[in-house]
């Protein structure tokens, strides 16, 4: 405000009329705020489609957050345009009420989607061949806050030698001492990545991209398991809008007790097998709509304000490896052939 007060008039002026002209002008997209992220206060409770009990009173849920039907479309793509392609975000839940005791160390993710022909007994292969896949999946790769650890060793090395002769003798006791330090540095790590799914039919029905697998890692120094609540996002291209496909979840997790770790072939056990495992329906739309959209088409994904990897919900300080938005150009979402 001093700065306003020492000029003079004709540079007040001159600010004030570039202060109406900069308020009048049209924000840049980095400015405006993405309408499309998820807003917490519509986060309701969705379709349970993944519930687990485990020892020490620990359960793992997943439920569907949000599911929207649209298409990815760029001009920049030299594969061409997706249609049916659905936005799914799957929150999950790694409750552990007595984490001093039971804490999750570990943990494999595996989603993977299929063709429900697939599953029949006696599948059409024309059928086999119309198989959904992943288009996109994020995270992709995420670290934690860094914890710094110091190890610190000493090292200690004796002996003697003598020689005895009466009424004579004489000894000798080498000894060294050594000291080593090292600094490590340890954090959250979170991982995923999108695998070919083999076909029980046969390596010529295998499908690539259709299953992720994401691997989680808790912070070794700090002890403090792995994240209780978080949400992954991924989109998935159905060969037609009416295709009948099932996602399949799949968690291994490694839980850590006072007394040690419990052994994977006694989470196996038939009283620690999901009591709830369904497929997401992905006919019926879930959760927070993208805006815009008047194509019949559905909203662009390819035109996200965002990067993919925002939408995301971690809790804590992490930090993603793609905060690097894309500038590649993209179709609008009001298609003009469309009706």
């Amino acid at each position: 405000m001093s700065l306003w007060n020492i000029s003079d008039r004709r540079s007040v002026a001159t600010n004030s009329n570039a202060n109406k002209n900069a308020a009048t002008a049209p924000r840049s997209t980095d400015q405006l705020a993405d309408p499309n992220l998820t807003d917490p206060n519509l986060c309701i409770n969705g379709t349970c489609v993944y519930e687990r009990h485990l020892p020490g009173n620990v359960s793992i849920m997943a439920n569907v957050q949000r599911l929207q039907h649209g298409h990815y479309s760029s001009p920049a793509l030299v594969t061409g345009d997706f249609d049916n392609v659905d936005f799914l975000a799957l929150n999950f839940v790694f409750h552990a009420p007595r984490a001093l005791r039971h804490r999750f160390r570990a943990a494999t993710i595996r989603a993977s989607v299929t063709n429900r022909e697939a599953l029949c007994a006696f599948p059409r292969p024309e059928r086999l061949r119309e198989a959904p896949r992943f288009l996109m999946h994020a995270p992709h790769l995420i670290y934690g806050a860094v914890s710094p650890d110091n190890l610190q060793w000493t090292f200690n090395m004796a002996g003697s030698m003598g020689v005895s002769q009466l009424p004579i003798s004489a000894s000798f006791v080498p000894s060294r001492t050594m000291k080593e330090s090292y600094r490590r540095y340890e954090m959250l790590r979170i991982q995923g990545s999108v695998r070919t799914l083999h076909s029980p039919w046969g390596s010529q029905f295998d499908v690539e991209a259709g299953e992720i697998v994401w691997s989680l890692e808790e912070n070794n120094v700090q002890r403090s398991g792995l994240p209780r609540e978080f949400t992954f996002v991924m989109l998935v291209h159905k060969p037609r809008a009416d295709s009948d496909i099932v996602l399949t979840l799949d968690i291994k997790p490694e839980i850590q007790a006072w007394i040690g770790r419990f052994p994977q072939f006694w989470l196996n056990r038939s009283a620690y097998q999901p009591v709830c495992q369904k497929s997401v329906d992905f006919k019926r739309p879930v959760g927070q709509r993208f805006e815009p959209s008047r194509s019949v088409r559905g909203f662009n994904f390819a035109a996200l304000s965002s990067s993919f990897e925002d939408y995301v919900s971690m809790p804590g300080s992490t930090y993603s490896s793609s905060k690097v938005s894309s500038n590649l150009p993209v179709s609008s979402n009001t298609d003009t052939n469309d009706g």
